[in-house]
């Protein structure tokens, strides 16, 4: 498969290029900023409203939803197309925003997050099914590049911004200014987003393998907190496994489907960029953890904590936007080279942040923040033509779907990597440590583990640009 020339920087934002690509950017940073203003907020929340004991469901009702609601984009109900879709999905998010903003209680605040997970799946989905269609593709891995970087400015922003209204005890205003934005956003896309996509969508719901995929992710999740019972624990585990193989049948030999035809199937360059998506995504999940190890083994405040953690997604964000313009042969080294550096990046990460630091010097965290931005360096130099590819080997009739996909394997990966990663540090003992120096074991095991995720990506990529080098022989000697 030979890869066309990539348009340039200026074409992209040129004429009415430039509206469409912020408008598309802005559906991304909507809900990437929430989930980081959220995330920052939910202390205060709690101690305002109650509901300890829900804490974490906000996160996981959220996710839940967004993957619910990625498979929208694709089955278009009631012959809505995209436009409509993508205002019901800025809507959708402006009125859970709302909710959360007014809640008086937490079951009320966890309807308003179900509201905007959806909000938030779809306008992901929608944002990747919508580069292909409006941009010519020679555009594609700027674009994509450009949306990634999305992510990395509102992990810098968005921490910032939680902490200002969290000091002054105006959690709610959070919420409340992102209903302007949403509605804002719902007006543009009248302009921007065409009536009608370029094929009709999926004709029915893959409602089985959508409950065994959301399944998987909640027995991870519980296997996750029951690892003082590990025969419960594995038996979860397991579940979430069969689930999966389960899931993975249905897709193989099922006419309703899920994924794009081939995602199971190790023949075909689909399978194994997915493959690649998840494994490289499951990886930088494991950042999750970083500010609780800098807090209890280095002595670091919560904010300097949250802001070397930041590191990351400023290595995948310039990652993407320098990586998007490589030709045909940087692109094949990129895809190599980006899951080592991931690899080395999560031992470096292993290796300085395992150690006891309590007086809090600021020079032995140096190497965290390196180890956090060599990881994001290697997913973001990828991830544009991990996507382009997708897009070029999807079957006919089966764009959207793709689209849809890519939003589906994203979260999906997120929820495993945390359920994973919060296995992994309480069965490391973290929960029953009485010193820092208890902590030590979990953060060895944690990034040591995680550092072999993306190694299991190289073989992935050498078919991947093997089978790409043969098609495009086979084209030159026709």
């Amino acid at each position: 498969m030979a890869q066309a020339q990539t348009g340039g920087w200026g074409e992209l934002f040129s004429g009415g290029n430039g509206l469409r690509i912020a408008v598309f950017a802005s559906g991304v940073a909507l809900p990437a900023l929430n989930v980081f203003i959220s995330g920052t907020l939910m202390p205060s929340v709690v101690d305002e409203i109650g509901g300890l004991e829900l804490f974490a469901w906000s996160t996981t009702l959220f996710i839940v939803a967004s993957i619910i609601a990625s498979i929208f984009a694709a089955i278009r109900p009631f012959g809505l197309g995209p436009r409509q879709n993508y205002i019901i999905a800025a809507l959708a998010f402006g009125i859970g925003s709302l909710v959360c903003g007014l809640a008086p209680v937490m079951w009320i605040l966890l309807v308003g997050r179900v509201v905007q997970g959806f909000g938030a799946g779809l306008l992901g989905a929608l944002t990747y099914a919508m580069i292909r269609v409006v941009f010519p593709e020679r555009l594609w891995p700027r674009a994509m590049g450009l949306i990634s970087g999305v992510w990395g400015v509102a992990t810098l922003v968005g921490p910032a911004i939680g902490g200002i209204f969290a000091q002054f005890d105006l959690w709610r205003w959070a919420f409340f200014t992102l209903v302007p934005i949403a509605v804002m956003l719902a007006l543009l896309a009248l302009r921007v987003i065409p009536r009608q996509g370029d094929e009709s969508g999926v004709k029915s719901l893959p409602a089985l393998q959508i409950m065994l995929l959301v399944g998987a992710v909640m027995a991870i999740s519980l296997a996750s907190v029951t690892t003082g019972d590990l025969v419960l624990a594995g038996a979860l585990t397991a579940a979430a496994v069969a689930g999966i193989v389960w899931l993975g049948r249905i897709e193989h030999i099922g006419k309703t489907r899920l994924l794009p035809t081939g995602a199971f199937d190790a023949g075909t360059v689909i399978a194994p960029l997915l493959l690649m998506m998840l494994l490289m995504q499951l990886a930088i999940t494991s950042d999750v953890f970083v500010p609780l190890f800098l807090q209890t083994l280095h002595g670091q405040q919560p904010l300097v904590a949250g802001y070397v953690v930041a590191l990351m997604a400023v290595g995948w964000s310039s990652g993407s936007v320098l990586g998007s313009g490589a030709g045909p042969a940087r692109v094949r080294l990129l895809l190599l080279g980006g899951p080592i550096l991931m690899s080395l990046g999560a031992i470096a990460l292993a290796l300085s942040i395992a150690r006891l630091n309590l007086a809090g010097d600021v020079w032995a965290i140096i190497p965290v923040g390196l180890a956090l931005l060599a990881m994001g360096l290697g997913i973001g130099a990828c991830w544009p033509h991990l996507l382009t590819r997708l897009f070029k080997s999807a079957p006919e009739g089966e764009k959207d779907l793709t689209s849809a996909a890519i939003t589906m394997v994203q979260l999906f990966a997120s929820g495993l990597g945390a359920a994973l990663g919060g296995m992994i540090v309480n069965l490391a003992g973290i929960a029953t440590a009485t010193t820092p120096a208890g902590a030590l074991p979990a953060a060895y095991w944690l990034y040591g583990l995680f550092a072999l995720v993306p190694l299991a990506a190289v073989p992935l990529a050498f078919f991947v640009t093997r089978t790409e080098a043969a098609r495009t022989l086979a084209r030159a000697a026709r």
